[in-house]
């Protein structure tokens, strides 16, 4: 049940790339914004009582490490999302999905969870299959340090993410965690994008239906699910499973924005969903 929790988080999160690509006409931090605000919105009336229901759980030490989680999300958010100003594409998206080894390291380090062998290796043959579907466009000449080391600083949040949402998922249901971490993360990228005077209005009604959609679909159904599989499996598993998530948005960017899937890219998502079926096939069998 857990890992069919995973993969449909991961087929949600793969709308993501192609809602954004919709709403081409709005700035990427008001996107990120819109994204989390309108989830929180939408979860409002059903993970209030939640909240209100689990709050003997709900310490103050605890409240803080959830709010730390919301800036850790946001912060990925905006560190990602700016890299993509300064380097291309494909080398923010090499960079950002190094997730997995600061979360392997990480948990091995705080959360003392064991880093198996077969687990380090399904990590390298992911991140080799992102490799392998990047290489076309890693010397292009739009790539910068500032935009490797933004992306690097986005993958690094992420890891900070998960790993905070694991210890936290051992005492709190995913409803309310999730809740509170989007919240959280929402008005940070709201005065973020007030701060810089990025707009909020005059976009394209398609535009607003790719906001809503994003809230819905990538953000409460995709991160949600991966938030839920967080109390069950290592951060490490989860990190490693979403890698796949490339295979789906082009799969996806093929079908409904008719965009080719390359002889790379087929190669590299080859070597990704091997990683990810040695690493969770390996846990759950010493689980």
């Amino acid at each position: 049940m857990k890992y069919l929790i995973i993969a449909i988080g991961i087929i949600a999160t793969a709308f993501a790339a192609i809602f954004i690509k919709m709403a081409s006409d709005a700035p990427a931090l008001t996107i990120a914004a819109y994204r989390l605000g309108l989830a929180t919105l939408i979860m409002t009336p059903y993970a209030y009582g939640k909240v209100r229901a689990q709050r003997h759980n709900y310490s103050a030490h605890t409240f803080r490490w959830n709010l730390l989680s919301g800036f850790f999300l946001a912060c990925h958010f905006a560190t990602w999302i700016a890299s993509l100003k300064y380097t291309t594409v494909a080398r923010s998206v090499l960079l950002v999905t190094t997730n997995p080894i600061f979360v392997a390291i990480l948990g091995w380090i705080f959360l003392k969870e064991k880093l198996r062998v077969p687990v380090i290796f399904g990590i390298f043959l992911c991140i080799g299959g992102t490799i392998i579907m990047s290489l076309g466009t890693l010397h292009s000449a739009d790539a910068s340090l500032t935009g490797d080391l933004l992306a690097l600083s986005g993958a690094f949040f992420a890891s900070s993410y998960f790993l905070t949402g694991r210890m936290l998922r051992q005492t709190l249901s995913a409803a309310v965690y999730s809740y509170i971490t989007y919240g959280t993360a929402a008005i940070l990228l709201i005065a973020t994008a007030f701060i810089f005077g990025l707009p909020w209005t005059g976009f394209s009604s398609s535009t607003y239906l790719m906001f809503f959609l994003l809230a819905v679909i990538p953000q409460i159904i995709g991160h949600t699910s991966f938030n839920y599989a967080l109390r069950y499996v290592p951060a490490v598993i989860v990190a490693i499973a979403i890698l796949g998530e490339p295979i789906g948005a082009s799969a996806l960017a093929w079908i409904l924005l008719d965009e080719p899937v390359g002889i790379q890219t087929l190669y590299g998502g080859i070597f990704i969903l091997v990683g990810v079926f040695v690493a969770v096939y390996t846990q759950e069998k010493t689980n």
